[in-house]
């Protein structure tokens, strides 16, 4: 009786969790089903502990606590920023505007300043109306900018000259979006500077555009989160607008004849600005604050007073002909050193992977630094060994054996771009410098320093860079750039 008892106990037990077929059956498809909001779950947790790293563990915002204290999260942004398109400072592709008619005002209007680029305005016009200039949109946008109503009454104007400004015109609407554009940088630069806004001053503008600035400063900057932001939105339009031949300087001055001779000095009408960085006369003709705001991103390795010394040691620079010749040197030298060295930021070749290739082991003197010492670097990307050779004796420096010094002087530096311009024919048939003081024109310097890549078809984005930046440097020096059938090569 009592086996029988515990027996039934054992049943009676056990019968609690026995599951037949049709429950069996059941829990499995609960937990099937009830996976995928699992998986999604833990993706859940793991993106919110990295948003909480990038964020620095307290803020979700770019503007922290303190507003001075920038450092940590203005480097996150910027790694996103690079992330999400970059600066819009690369060479405009002017093959990508739908309407070819519209170039030419895209470029002019990305002048109005600084921060400003054709590439930067393309892709914002692309973004508001995809170039359609009779899009109307909500609340009265019209035109290709998608310009508020209030916003062109205040900012347009008749710019084609047709005789009325209309928001529907495309020459008008884009140099109203362009003043637009930079009254907002300007207003930003002075938040920033303020400290009441943290971020890059392109985000926080480019913000302003979509939100406004008062809700910009209201938040203390640009969110780090909103990923899906107008910024990031017109940002990953720039490639669409940028070439892709002039993402890396060139350093690829051609190997110059290490037995060619410097050309004699000739007669100066006007004496260059002194090694001091003062002028030495009132005719000199680039002041400090020209040089500081042509390069506003330039490597503080790149000084003034290391351009002027130089100047000093090669008188004819800048110092030949009239007064419109000697802006037309400076300005084909600057533009051509901006296109080697990125706007005067690399002081070495980047592609350090090139670095071996610039040692002609055939010459009596080898390579004695080593086969990957003659790299570029300075302005002009000075490389290879017969032209460290060659610099070195003409400046009384052994740069064949101490190369870095073109990288550790700033007046060595300047020097050996200045000894290529006035003495080296390069790939080309003249100096630099004779190709503007004796009527070759613009084209005739590409030629000289990079002809055997740029010129003759070889790279026509690059050349058109080039021509770009002498256009734009002549105009900072109030001279005209020359017939325009010599600047090309």
């Amino acid at each position: 009786m009592a086996l029988r008892k515990a027996q039934a106990a054992r049943q009676a037990g056990s019968s609690v969790f026995k599951l037949d077929a049709s429950q069996l059956l059941w829990l499995v498809v609960s937990v099937v089903g009830l996976f995928p909001l699992i998986v999604l779950a833990l993706l859940a947790l793991i993106v919110l502990l990295v948003i909480f790293a990038m964020a620095g563990g307290s803020q979700l915002t770019s503007a922290s606590s303190d507003p001075s204290d920038t450092g940590g999260q203005t480097s996150r942004l910027n790694a996103l920023i690079e992330l999400s398109g970059g600066d819009g400072r690369g060479t405009f592709d002017p093959t990508k505007v739908p309407d070819e008619d519209l170039v030419a005002p895209i470029r002019a209007a990305a002048k109005e300043c600084d921060l400003l680029t054709p590439v930067i305005l393309a892709a914002q016009i692309d973004y508001a109306s995809g170039f359609d200039a009779d899009k109307e949109g909500p609340q009265g946008r019209k035109g290709l900018s998608q310009l508020a109503p209030e916003v062109f009454d205040e900012f347009g104007a008749d710019d084609d000259d047709s005789g009325e400004a209309s928001v529907l015109d495309a020459e008008d609407s884009i140099h109203a979006h362009a003043r637009y554009f930079c009254h907002l940088a300007e207003r930003t630069e002075q938040l920033r500077k303020d400290k009441k806004v943290v971020g890059d001053h392109l985000s926080l503008t480019l913000m302003a555009w979509d939100i406004g600035l008062e809700t910009v400063e209201a938040q203390g900057g640009m969110p780090v989160l909103a990923l899906g932001a107008y910024p990031f939105q017109v940002r990953g339009l720039f490639a669409k607008y940028t070439t892709t031949g002039d993402e890396e300087p060139d350093s690829d001055t051609a190997p110059g004849d290490p037995d060619q001779e410097p050309e004699p000095d000739d007669d100066s009408t006007t004496a260059p600005p002194g090694p001091d960085g003062t002028d030495t006369d009132e005719t000199a003709v680039l002041s400090e604050a020209q040089f500081t705001a042509m390069f506003p991103h330039r490597n503080s390795f790149y000084t003034y007073a290391g351009l002027t010394d130089a100047m000093a040691k090669f008188p004819a620079f800048a110092g030949t002909g009239d007064e419109q010749t000697r802006k037309r040197e400076l300005a084909a030298f600057l533009a051509n050193i901006n296109h080697e060295s990125g706007g005067l930021v690399h002081v070495e070749e980047i592609n350090q992977a090139a670095w071996g290739n610039y040692c002609d082991a055939g010459q009596p003197y080898g390579c004695p630094a080593g086969q990957t010492a003659y790299h570029g670097r300075g302005p002009i990307q000075l490389s290879w060994n017969t032209n460290y050779k060659a610099a070195g004796d003409a400046l009384g420096l052994d740069l064949l054996h101490q190369p870095d010094l073109v990288r550790d002087d700033p007046s060595v530096a300047w020097q050996t771009a200045l000894w290529f311009w006035m003495t080296q024919t390069g790939a080309g048939r003249m100096t630099a410098h004779s190709a503007i003081t004796g009527g070759g024109g613009f084209g005739e310097t590409i030629r000289t320093i990079n002809g055997a890549l740029e010129c003759g078809g070889g790279n026509p984005a690059q050349v058109q860079a080039r021509v770009e930046a002498y256009q734009r440097f002549a105009a900072d020096l109030g001279v005209d750039p020359g017939d325009e059938s010599t600047l090309r090569c």
